[in-house]
């Protein structure tokens, strides 16, 4: 089975995680599907939108995946895994048309990350949500880039310094683009949320998009371009912190 299912439903673009051996973590196999089937949203007037989903009920999934591919070195996996994250999340980013996040359990890392440039949140009633790089040992300069672009500055600081778990409610009650039902609403309201959207002027919808989009795009290129410059040299301690910290978890 794919990385990342693909299906098509009543006009919606179904992208589900399928990685449950692996926490669901993010893979370049995953990036690559994702924005390839959001390049077909974007060019079928047919389709209506997509949304974004994990085949696991429990954990939707725990970050990038971290394996090393063959041959890299600490500098080199590094980078690798970023792109992973901020592939994903440009293919959101630059997409004009409805996306939707689906999401009933625990969400962590790049996935909350690429979730909150989505157009919407739809969480069951108890997800919770967590970046925890500064609990590793590490600060990430694109996570706050992303969070604050998506709520506003004092909700970044908050879950960026504090690496805490945040619930689908408190999301949503903070201002953070995050609707909380119950389980059994939680697939209705998400298609329901992307016919919304869809039902909009297509070229007056993908205009303020774009115009929403474009200073979270210039503060995730800036915060990848500090990233690259900080982090000179430190690859290897940063590769050891990731690793200890989910042989923990």
């Amino acid at each position: 089975m794919p990385d990342l299912i693909a299906t098509e439903t009543d006009g919606i673009l179904w992208l589900s995680i399928n990685r449950p051996a692996k926490a669901s973590s993010i893979s370049r196999a995953v990036t690559d599907a994702y924005a390839e089937a959001l390049a077909t949203l974007r060019d079928r007037d047919d389709l209506k939108g997509a949304i974004w989903t994990s085949e696991s009920a429990t954990l939707f999934s725990g970050g990038v995946d971290l394996k090393r591919p063959e041959g890299l070195d600490d500098q080199q996996a590094s980078e690798y895994r970023t792109a992973i994250i901020t592939d994903l999340v440009m293919a959101t980013l630059t997409c004009p048309r409805p996306i939707v996040t689906l999401t009933q359990g625990r969400m962590i890392g790049g996935a909350f990350l690429n979730a909150l440039v989505c157009d919407r949140i739809v969480a069951a009633e108890g997800a919770t949500f967590q970046l925890p790089e500064v609990r590793i040992g590490m600060g990430s300069p694109i996570a706050a880039a992303i969070v604050e672009g998506a709520t506003h500055g004092g909700l970044a600081y908050d879950l960026l310094l504090s690496a805490r778990e945040i619930s689908a409610e408190r999301l949503e009650a903070l201002g953070g683009p995050c609707t909380a039902v119950p389980h059994a609403a939680l697939k209705d309201r998400a298609v329901e949320t992307v016919e919304t959207l869809a039902a909009m002027p297509r070229e007056a919808f993908g205009y303020m998009k774009r115009w929403f989009q474009a200073p979270r795009i210039e503060a995730l290129e800036h915060a990848i371009r500090f990233t690259a410059e900080t982090r000179k040299g430190r690859n290897s301690e940063v590769t050891d912190l990731v690793q200890k910290f989910f042989e923990k978890t």
